[in-house]
């Protein structure tokens, strides 16, 4: 790329792909957050162990990572918890937590906590462990254990990975920072399902259109749950919100409309309206001019004076 090329829409979304990917520092975070929590449990129960599983096992959190939700599992013993119930397992880890985190708070009607940490939350619950990657969580509706085989999705995730050459994760996390810009509307884990299945007899070859397939595959199922691979008793809720679902009805839709409208400009070769389009459907998240002449500076090798007059180019 010269310096008087205008950068592409794909160009545009390498920088996004690559600005929703958690750094170290914000790695470390999450792994500290976790340290400090089994520090403290260290002082108030026998054994256990501490598990961060899910989006961030995945890589499919998002960057930034103010209010994101980290799955954690505490893990007992077997012969520890395994004769009481869940709701009794779970009521002396909240009240031993909460002691020390009183902005903790247990979700209503399950045994789950949420505990605010760092500008995230750190989703608790009780477990123990039957085998590699299979543990006893609580089934709320009738206060007992049941299997929760981690590993499920994940092979399914990895698999269908592998065949995206790389890019299933990064279009995740896309569609993820579009749901947080767009009023955080549907539960994380739903949406990791939904566009891993819709895309699993899809073809991965641009972003853009990939986008577009995704919203206008997912319309007519944005209203739906989804069974949790891990335990098909377990329904993966949508919304976070049941109310919402007109809205969300009209973001999909609407959504759809502006990743058509962006595609149909890059065709037509009218790259700043598509540029723009897409601005429109990942508001301060997408990257700027600014973001795209840094981007090239770095990819040129430039550095100092050349890089500054290259991000003072017009385009």
């Amino acid at each position: 790329m010269t310096a008087h090329e205008q950068p592409s829409v794909s160009d545009a979304f390498h920088l996004l792909a690559k600005s929703t990917a958690l750094s170290l520092g914000e790695y470390t975070l999450i792994t500290k957050g976790q340290a400090e929590i089994e520090s403290y449990l260290m002082q108030r129960l026998s054994t256990f162990s501490t598990l961060i599983y899910g989006a961030f096992s995945r890589k499919t959190i998002v960057s930034p990572l103010n209010g994101s939700i980290v799955d954690m599992l505490i893990i007992f013993r077997d012969h520890d918890v395994k004769n009481s119930r869940p709701s009794h397992v779970f009521t002396k880890l909240s009240e031993a937590l909460i002691e020390q985190y009183p902005e903790a708070y247990a979700i209503k009607n399950k045994n789950t906590l949420m505990l605010p940490m760092n500008d995230l939350h750190y989703k608790i619950h009780p477990a123990y462990a039957v085998a590699d990657k299979t543990y006893m969580l609580s089934n709320e509706k009738f206060d007992e254990w049941v299997t929760y085989d981690l590993a499920a999705y994940n092979e399914i995730f990895i698999k269908q990975n592998i065949r995206h050459k790389g890019q299933l994760v990064e279009v995740i996390r896309m569609i993820k920072t579009w749901n947080r810009v767009s009023g955080n509307l549907f539960n994380g884990y739903y949406l990791e399902l939904l566009v891993t299945d819709v895309l699993s007899d899809y073809e991965i070859t641009s972003c853009s259109e990939t986008i577009r397939y995704i919203f206008k595959t997912v319309f007519p199922e944005v209203a739906y749950q989804q069974y949790d691979p891990a335990n098909m008793e377990f329904k993966v809720e949508g919304l976070n919100d049941i109310d919402t679902i007109i809205s969300a009805m009209n973001l999909t839709r609407k959504s759809y409309q502006l990743a058509n409208q962006a595609v149909s400009f890059e065709q037509q070769e009218k790259i700043n309206d598509a540029l723009e389009s897409w601005k429109e459907l990942f508001p301060q998240s997408f990257p700027t001019d600014i973001d795209m002449a840094i981007g090239k500076a770095r990819s040129s090798g430039t550095k100092g004076a050349e890089a500054l007059k290259m991000m003072l180019e017009p385009k």
